[in-house]
């Protein structure tokens, strides 16, 4: 009892440890200070209205979205089948890809922001919002790829080998029996590619500037200018876009799963 009385208290010392800066950020985006100020003497959406009547905000996170959607879905049709293939097969040079799909993770941002900069500006990729998403697939592939290998790896193939087996073709195998089983793990990964390309910085920086500047550029160019609360006003709402986002993927999944067959 008591050993799981201490579980239970540092797995909760965890989770607020985690959310409490979340917290701060939304909190202090309702203040009614002039200046970021934690805790805040009052509760204003005066900083929510100052972003929704600003052009140059409404473009940032109109740009943002537009990027991220583009490199989350992108990011989706290629893990996918890459957790596929590092899950259920075995061929040569499988520890170099899944090495290779998991140095994204690992490599500096400024390396990838000055070498595909340097790689795209030849082939007049800069300043697109094409270029910039299929540069963020490149970093958003690896969340895709682990959370589905995650799935495939606890789900059971001989279901599908079982429908094979009474004249199921092994792509519609896939697509009615294994692809809802992992969904979860393909959902969470679709997630994390949109909230991890919506907070990406420095490749944005590099990229993006003809077409307009994504929300993190646009916030790291009003943290060096002001500090007033519209910058926690803009975090709290990328965290509402993932939520929604979230929300409207797992919402679709169960109504296709209920849907008659």
């Amino acid at each position: 009892m008591l050993a799981k009385f201490t579980i239970g208290t540092i797995v909760g010392l965890v989770v607020v440890y985690l959310i409490f800066p979340v917290f701060v950020v939304v909190l202090i985006s309702f203040s009614s200070a002039n200046f970021l100020n934690f805790p805040p003497p009052g509760l204003s959406l005066q900083w929510y209205a100052k972003i929704l009547n600003n052009p140059e905000w409404v473009r940032a996170f109109w740009v943002t979205l537009r990027v991220s959607l583009l490199a989350a879905v992108l990011a989706t049709l290629l893990g996918v089948p890459a957790a596929f293939a590092l899950v259920r097969y075995t061929f040569r040079g499988k520890a170099v890809v899944n090495t290779l799909i998991l140095a994204a993770l690992i490599t500096p941002p400024i390396v990838a922001a000055v070498s595909t900069y340097l790689f795209f500006a030849p082939l007049g990729m800069v300043n697109s919002i094409a270029g910039l998403a299929c540069v963020h697939v490149v970093g958003c592939i690896p969340f895709v790829v682990i959370n589905t290998a995650a799935s495939l790896r606890s789900s059971d193939p001989m279901l599908e080998l079982a429908a094979i087996v009474h004249g199921a073709t092994p792509a519609y195998a896939v697509g009615r029996i294994t692809l809802p089983i992992v969904a979860p793990g393909i959902v969470i990964g679709f997630i994390f590619a949109f909230v991890n390309s919506a907070h990406e910085l420095l490749v944005s920086m590099f990229l993006l500037g003809g077409v307009g500047m994504p929300v993190s550029v646009k916030m790291w160019t009003e943290v060096q200018s002001s500090s007033d609360p519209s910058i926690a006003a803009a975090s709290s709402m990328l965290i509402g876009v993932a939520i929604i986002t979230f929300t409207a993927v797992v919402s679709a999944q169960r109504f296709i799963r209920r849907a008659p067959k």
